[in-house]
């Protein structure tokens, strides 16, 4: 007994000198099962056979790791936020490296992931860890649901998110977060900045391929992530590029849709290189004739990535654009003219637009957008330690933009009154009198006179006018001619971030952040229709000191609205015209951010200031003088703070506030096309306070979030072509409240169950006022009746659920429902001034905003992946949106009441009329004069993508 219990105490002891000596060592690539992708960030773990983690590791970009252990025998546990956690049982005896080969990670269908970047100047939310409201797509995602949409539609299915195609056509598309508009919305490439200081607007068409180049699109409302001092008071949308050092492989692509819709694409990836570096690119083109009549387009893109990871530092150079044109449908169409257009009584035809003609027996379109603004962006970013990190970011853009308008008249009526029988603008009319030639228009025959050495010279004004001696100068006979407003854009900055970990779980981020733009704004002549030339500066000639000038300084340079490959080409080589001017705007910020983890809390505050500075100068168009305005510095600044608490590894709740106060844009300050500064402007303050409850389990995920915003003293400037922003609408006040709920189940492993539900109170809190700022107004000051009146745009109600089905192995069908109600029309602010003169003359003045009707839109797709091989694959693809061909309406920009009188027969003298309800001018409960945009009807797509 005694000589067996030593041998077997001498075994133990060799098992245990075996084990503690031997080296177990482990290789292997983690991807996701989905697209193939490496996996970076996801830990890898060696557990002992109690359990305990033994050692751990992350995966690097490229999806490798390496990992050993003392231990002989035990588990590797592969896991990432997002996936099911995977465990391999190993057992060990030599000291060579096992390959584990490529480990396959599968979808938690219901959890969000989390985006995973690799520089510390991208901002993203980490789930159960950021106390901010947010959601995200992937690029897998957005390929399943872009069909032939605009991008930036693919947010629809977001909680508190509202998308409308506006006119309908390409790019056109404007966004709604939480019930505030797109120019509070902070978007953002790479972390980069693209909000237009100038007038606030965000050019999707400018960046229309972003589904195609961007691994993921993550909008966070509310305060958002973001460090930078710029900050959105409705959210901020992040697109992340691919880096050079994707995964090696590519793709092809060919889609088809209804309305002529065509689009290829191609990109390759060389993957990390041997030598460190890596290689991206991609281009594609897209046309149509547009679902809407005569909204034809047409646009390119293309993106190129390069890359050199080396050491501690990894480099990457990147560059992004898409020249594009596009016909639009702008103008504003009545109800009543939808309804003419239709059968004359109850149905109306949706796709009318008033803003083209024929010319010679050719379609024209007098909307067009187009542009080319490419973006490029170096960025690098050095490793000092584990715990620190240097991320050094430039860019810069530079190209030129623009859309045509009419400019100038006919006998006093502009380009969108001269209709033929098919309410289509009269284009032929339009040229035979600009040129002279007997002209025909209601059967009657008009002839114009020359008005300058026997040439017809066309200008923008459109009336009687007199210049400084009294004498008469113009009629309101200018002539028609279509003129591009344009903008050469350039812009270049850079962004310098220092994230640094103090101590254990507490990180500190420092940055600056520096920005400089020039927006040469003029016009250019697209088209004289006739005419032999186009006065060059009308207003300032008509003041020069020598008679005559406004007719004598003319151009007849033209140039057409098109997709500007040349970015470099301003003006698209034609002369400018009526004005020409540079708004600069050039801002220095700096920032702080602290987060910390403890127990189960998470800490988040920032802060940041920055100091911008703007200036304008304004060139003359008749000699060579310039005059600026000198430099105006206007101070912002922001703090916010976060709490995340994980109750249990399924439950947590958090909670941020903030306030913001954001510099005027450049047009609120100079609200005029001279020198004059509003006296008027002042920042605005934005304050907000939102707490949330998330819940995660295999098959469940829950997000609830309530808010509270409010947003004081905006401002919007008042608009014309010919006076430019000649006044502004001043103290505006809001209170933005809701509820946001979505949930994502998986009851069954095939199904997958989606919905969301935002309800939302927003409101105007006090009236505003006017200020019309032109020399020698006799209504400087106005009280616009807003107080209480809620705010339009976006439904305050909004729910969806939709489901996805694994038919069988690899072939999906999904579809998805969502309802819209509680949406109020959304006219000028100006319009509820009913003391104005003209608006009450003309019985054009609203009293509250109208409650447009509810409608619920319909979407589906199928889809089936042909495996060919483990890399490569095909997608067969058809989406179909509205399915059920809903017409409904998708925005008003007017505010008429069934029971107001009708406009078109008023009686300006005696301030009396009967109503629309009284006229039978009434469309779905609608008066019938309101102007709208519908929703697009049933549209189509079909799509094979090949990978490899």
């Amino acid at each position: 007994m005694r000589k067996n219990f030593y041998y077997l105490l001498m075994t133990l002891c060799i098992m245990s000198v075996f084990q503690s000596n031997a080296q177990s060592k482990f290789k292997g690539v983690v991807k996701d099962n989905k697209e193939r992708l490496s996996l970076f960030g996801a830990t890898v773990s060696v557990l002992s056979p109690s359990s305990n983690v033994e050692e751990k590791t992350t995966v690097d970009f490229d999806g490798t790791f390496k990992i050993s252990s003392v231990k002989a025998f035990g588990t590797i546990e592969i896991s990432m936020h997002g996936y099911v956690t995977k465990v391999i049982s190993f057992y060990k005896n030599q000291d060579d490296t096992i390959d584990l080969g490529t480990i396959y990670l599968e979808d938690n269908l219901v959890v969000e992931k989390d985006v995973i970047v690799t520089t510390s100047s991208i901002d993203v939310i980490k789930d159960r860890k950021t106390p901010i409201s947010s959601s995200t797509m992937r690029n897998y995602e957005m390929r399943e649901k872009v069909s032939n949409k605009d991008f930036i539609e693919l947010t629809s299915q977001m909680p508190g998110v509202y998308t409308s195609r506006v006119g309908g056509g390409f790019g056109d598309s404007r966004i709604n977060v939480r019930g505030f508009e797109q120019n509070n919305l902070s978007p953002m490439i790479d972390g980069i900045p693209l909000y237009d200081l100038e007038a606030g607007i965000v050019d999707w068409a400018n960046i229309s391929s972003m589904n195609d180049v961007a691994t993921s699109i993550q909008l966070q409302r509310g305060l958002g992530a973001s460090k930078l001092v710029n900050s959105s008071v409705a959210g901020t949308m992040n697109m992340i590029l691919r880096n050079a050092n994707h995964d090696k492989g590519g793709f092809l692509y060919n889609s088809v849709g209804n309305n002529g819709y065509r689009k290829f694409a191609g990109s390759y990836a060389t993957g990390q290189l041997k030598n460190g570096f890596s290689a991206n690119f991609l281009l594609s083109a897209t046309s149509g004739d547009g679902y809407v009549k005569s909204t034809n387009f047409e646009a390119y893109s293309y993106y190129m990535a390069l890359g050199y990871n080396k050491g501690k530092s990894d480099f990457q150079f990147k560059i992004f654009g898409s020249p594009q044109w596009h016909n639009q449908r702008v103008s504003d169409i009545a109800l009543s003219n939808y309804v003419f257009q239709g059968n004359g009584t109850n149905e109306a035809d949706t796709k009318y637009n008033r803003d083209w003609g024929y010319l010679n027996g050719k379609e024209y379109n007098t909307k067009v957008n187009f542009g080319h603004k490419p973006l490029g962006i170096f960025q690098w970013d050095l490793n000092v330690s584990d715990k620190t990190q240097i991320s050094t970011k430039l860019y810069g853009s530079k190209g030129t933009s623009g859309h045509t308008n009419f400019s100038g008249g006919i006998l006093g009526a502009s380009g969108l009154d001269i209709l033929d029988n098919n309410s289509q603008i009269d284009l032929n009319f339009i040229n035979q009198y600009n040129s002279g030639n007997p002209a025909v228009f209601g059967g009657t025959t008009f002839m114009r006179d020359p008005n300058y050495n026997g040439q017809y010279v066309n200008s923008p004004f459109n009336g009687v006018f007199t210049d400084n001696n009294g004498n008469p100068v113009a009629s309101n006979d200018s002539g028609l001619t279509l003129l591009s407003e344009i903008t050469n854009q350039t812009f270049y900055g850079g962004i310098l971030n220092l994230k640094t970990e103090l101590a254990k779980n507490l990180s500190l981020n420092l940055g600056i952040d520096s920005r400089k733009t020039i927006y040469n704004k003029t016009r250019i002549v697209n088209d004289l229709f006739g005419a032999s030339a186009y006065s060059i500066d009308f207003y300032d000639a008509l003041n020069a000191s020598t008679p005559g000038l406004w007719y004598s300084l003319n151009t007849s340079n033209t140039a057409l609205p098109e997709p500007i490959l040349d970015f470099t080409k301003k003006n698209l080589g034609a002369t400018p015209v009526d004005h020409n001017y540079d708004a600069k705007i050039a801002y220095l910020g700096s920032y702080a951010q602290i987060e910390y983890d403890i127990w189960k809390l998470n800490l988040l505050a920032q802060g940041g200031f920055n100091r911008q500075f703007i200036e304008r100068v304004d060139y003359s168009l008749i000699d060579d003088s310039k005059n600026a305005t000198g430099e105006l510095a206007i101070d912002g600044y922001n703090a916010k703070f976060g709490v995340n608490y994980n109750i249990t590894r399924k439950h947590n709740i958090w909670a941020n506030a903030g306030f913001v106060s954001r510099p005027p844009v450049f047009v609120t300050v100079y609200s005029g096309l001279n020198n004059d500064v509003n006296p008027n402007y002042k920042n605005e303050k934005f304050k907000s306070f939102e707490v949330g409850y998330g819940f995660r389990s295999r098959s469940l995920s829950v997000n609830i979030s309530a808010y509270s915003s409010d947003h004081k003293d905006a401002e919007t400037p008042y608009y014309t072509p010919e006076l430019g922003n000649f006044g502004t609408t001043s103290g505006i006040d809001r209170v933005n409240r809701g509820v946001e709920l979505d949930i994502t189940a998986a009851p069954i492993r095939k199904l997958i169950l989606n919905g969301t539900l935002s309800v939302g109170d927003w409101k105007y809190s006090s009236n505003a006022t006017f200020y019309d700022l032109l020399p020698g107004s006799t209504t400087p000051v106005s009280t616009l009746y807003i107080k209480d009146h809620k705010i339009g745009g976006a439904p305050q109600l909004m729910a969806s659920i939709g489901a996805n089905y694994e038919v069988f192995s690899n072939f999906m069908f999904g579809s998805n429902l969502k309802y819209s109600d509680k949406m109020y029309a959304s006219p000028s602010l100006e319009r509820y001034d009913p003391n104005f003169s003209v608006y009450k003359e003309n019985a054009t003045f609203f009293k509250n905003p109208i409650l447009l009707p509810d409608f619920t839109v319909v979407d589906a797709f199928a889809s089936y992946r042909f495996r060919i091989n483990v890399l490569n694959h095909i997608d067969l693809r058809l989406n179909v949106d509205n399915i059920f061909n809903r017409k409904y309406i998708s925005e008003s920009n007017s505010s008429y009441d069934v029971d107001s009188p009708d406009p078109t027969t008023f009686d300006s003298n005696t301030l009396t009329g009967p109503t629309f309800r009284e006229n039978g001018n009434v469309y779905r409960g609608l008066a019938g004069g309101n102007n709208a945009f519908f929703g697009l009807g049933r549209t189509w797509n079909f799509t094979v993508r090949y990978e490899f």
